[in-house]
């Protein structure tokens, strides 16, 4: 009979990786081996989140003017504007947090 726990850690990581984040953060309770596989694949999450972020945020730059009057009127500045504060928001999460998460002292939870 197989065992959920006898399976490898990146078998589980991937088994860990079709629920959402909130059903991962609670699988943390289960065991120790849960806690530790959970938090990387939290974390892993968060750096996920700041990667597509920046590709995005470098997406619509790249189709801006580079004149600040004609960018104001562009159809894309409102999502320029609005990716320039989610990276001010997830800036001060990385500040915050993750210097305790390089500590293994806790793990992302969004």
């Amino acid at each position: 009979m197989i065992c959920l726990l006898n399976v490898p850690d990146d078998v589980l990581e991937k088994i860990l990786s079709y629920v959402t984040y909130d059903e991962v953060s609670r699988c943390r309770l289960v065991c120790r081996r849960f806690n530790s596989v959970s938090q990387r694949v939290l974390n892993r999450g968060f750096h996920k989140a700041e990667r597509y972020h920046a590709q995005c945020l470098r997406k619509v730059k790249t189709q801006l003017p580079r004149r600040e009057s004609e960018r104001r009127k562009h159809p894309l500045a409102r999502h320029s504007d609005i990716l320039t504060a989610v990276e001010t928001r997830l800036s001060l999460l990385r500040m915050t947090f993750m210097k305790f998460v390089d500590l293994n002292l806790c793990c992302f939870i969004p």
